[in-house]
């Protein structure tokens, strides 16, 4: 009894302490091998040690199935139909989306496979020290917006669960203000679905492999169950309206599917920018390149599935259901079909568990721990994730409709999907494929440093690729505001921004040139521990990453090895 009172007390004591002591909040400094001693850093931060290169290209195909196998990927293909595209238009555009992302998404998976750092850490090299925290947040933001538009799916989802079970929850009375734009029942579903996601945020990123296998099994069956109901049901009329011409033709049709792509990409524009917070526990960089194969294809097969149950939906009730948990609604009318959406429901909150740790929740807490590494490890962001980013926004506006949802996904990538060509870009023509890791640590004298930790090059490029498509991003929020022949650029937002971005920094960059960062050596976490004595032993070359040669060695300049050898010496 006495221990169990002592430790209520210390527990009370440290609760005290941590609300009126900001200092108590401080994580155990970690040693580190290449944050120089007086700069701020933590365990999270560093490159991944090896004994954490879990993932394989069987782990990378798993990732992409929870992620792409979900309530997101079904709305996308189907809000594209909602707005005048038939199916086959709409998984089209899907997959053209997926592929033009999927070049440069995968550049930024070999990057984070062959550096084993950060997305954050990383944009450095081609930001800045300083200029870096821009897209950080950028993504650290939009990532804490999809957090809270997944829990309240997740909800919808939680809705229908409790509802199979008892029918009479569907007419739970409301308490909120017409205003609010939300109902007691919906607010009710939203809250239980973040308290039964919650204690999934504890598992780290190496450790997410179960999860996956438990969504990719789950998700995929309740799918192509709900798919084949709604060709079922549709009957005969189910090959007429599959087989139904294009309602349109031209220049409309042309502006609807560029739109569409453009959405497409802008779902995943996030995760092409940050993709490196997961590609660094690859074993070996050769599951990264596959990403460029298994990340399309993937997002088309789901898409396929969604886009024609979505579509037969229409013959039954005259209108696109465009959300799952719609078509779920629709069962709770007889025992057998609850039974159905008991199970269904499962499922689909099993897949937004997935998608929303590993794409939203994590990423968002990768970011966080740099801007605040002091107090912020992966748990903690994580757990700002889930608050911040779960209540301060209003998900449920953006839910309202598929117009609502399109604009959303087409004005956060504009800024996303330049950031990510320009890092890629970056990497293979300006670097060629060379980064010293160390020095993305050093803030002082690093040679990513650059001018002011600010890389002018990197900045007008951005200013280049967003710029134009500002004006249709005003007139997505307001469609009062007219743009003209604005609007055409609009659509094909994603690509114009990358194209435009990746070519003026390599362009400006050859131009004038930033030499210090510039160099013609790898010289990875792993070398740079061996080199100056920290590491006893050294595996073979992995795709000559880790090499550091008598050549490359000559590359530092006398000051820049002194420099290192005091830090590495000095933590190991």
């Amino acid at each position: 009894m006495e221990a169990c009172s002592q430790y209520v007390s210390r527990k009370a004591a440290s609760a005290q302490k941590h609300l009126t002591s900001i200092d108590a909040w401080k994580l155990e400094k970690t040693p580190s091998a290449f944050t120089p001693e007086g700069q701020a850093s933590n365990y999270d931060m560093e490159p991944v040690p090896r004994e954490l290169w879990t993932w394989s290209t069987s782990t990378f195909i798993a990732y992409w199935m929870s992620d792409l196998l979900g309530v997101t990927g079904w709305t996308t293909v189907s809000s594209f139909m909602v707005l005048g595209l038939n199916w086959w238009e709409s998984v089209l555009a899907v997959f053209v989306g997926g592929v033009a992302l999927g070049v440069v998404l995968s550049v930024n998976a070999l990057i984070g496979a062959r550096l084993h750092t950060p997305f954050a850490i990383t944009a450095r090299s081609v930001y800045g020290y300083y200029f870096s925290y821009f897209p950080v947040v950028s993504r650290m933001i939009i990532g804490w917006f999809w957090f809270s538009i997944n829990t309240y799916q997740g909800g919808l989802g939680v809705g229908q669960l409790i509802q199979a079970i008892w029918p009479s929850y569907a007419r739970l009375p409301n308490h909120l203000s017409p205003s609010s734009g939300l109902t007691s029942y919906s607010f009710l579903n939203f809250f239980l679905f973040w308290v039964v996601q919650l204690p999934f945020i504890f598992i780290h990123p190496s450790r997410l492999r179960p999860l996956f296998l438990a969504k990719n099994i789950a998700v995929p069956i309740t799918a192509i169950a709900t798919m084949a109901w709604a060709v079922h049901r549709a009957g005969g009329q189910a090959s007429e309206i599959l087989a139904a011409k294009p309602t349109m033709s031209g220049l409309p049709m042309w502006f609807a599917f560029m739109s569409a792509v453009t959405s497409s990409m802008g779902s995943l524009s996030t995760m092409a920018c940050n993709i490196g917070d997961f590609s660094r526990y690859s074993k070996k960089p050769a599951g990264a390149y596959l990403q460029i194969v298994i990340m399309p294809v993937t997002w088309s097969l789901i898409s396929v599935i969604g886009a024609i149950g979505s579509q037969c939906t229409s013959v039954m009730y005259g209108q696109i259901l465009w959300q799952p948990f719609d078509i779920i609604a629709k069962w709770q009318s007889s025992p057998g079909g609850r039974a159905a959406a008991f199970f269904a429901s499962i499922a689909w909150i099993i897949g937004n568990i997935g998608s929303n740790i590993t794409a939203n929740s994590i990423s968002a807490a990768n970011d966080l721990t740099t801007l605040f590494p002091k107090y912020i490890n992966i748990y903690r962001g994580q757990w700002v994730a889930a608050t911040i980013g779960v209540f301060g926004f209003a998900p449920w506006k953006v839910l309202e409709s598929a117009s609502n949802l399109l604009s959303f996904m087409n004005s956060y990538s504009i800024i996303l999907a330049p950031m990510a060509a320009i890092l890629s870009a970056d990497y293979v023509f300006v670097k060629k494929s060379k980064i010293d890791v160390p020095e993305l640590y050093n803030r002082a004298r690093g040679i990513y440093r650059f001018k002011g930790g600010f890389n002018w090059r990197a900045a007008v490029a951005l200013v280049c690729a967003i710029g134009p498509n500002m004006p249709g991003m005003v007139n997505a929020i307001n469609p009062a505001v007219k743009i003209g022949g604005a609007k055409y650029v609009y659509a094909i937002a994603d690509i114009f921004g990358m194209t435009v971005g990746a070519s003026v920094h390599v362009a400006l960059s050859k131009m004038f040139p930033d030499k210090r960062s510039v160099i013609d050596y790898n010289l990875t976490a792993e070398a740079a521990l061996l080199q100056h004595g920290a590491a006893t032993e050294l595996d073979k070359d992995l795709d000559g990453d880790l090499e550091f040669s008598l050549e490359a060695e000559k590359g530092l300049s006398e000051k820049d090895k002194m420099h290192d050898a005091e830090s590495f010496t000095s933590a190991a």
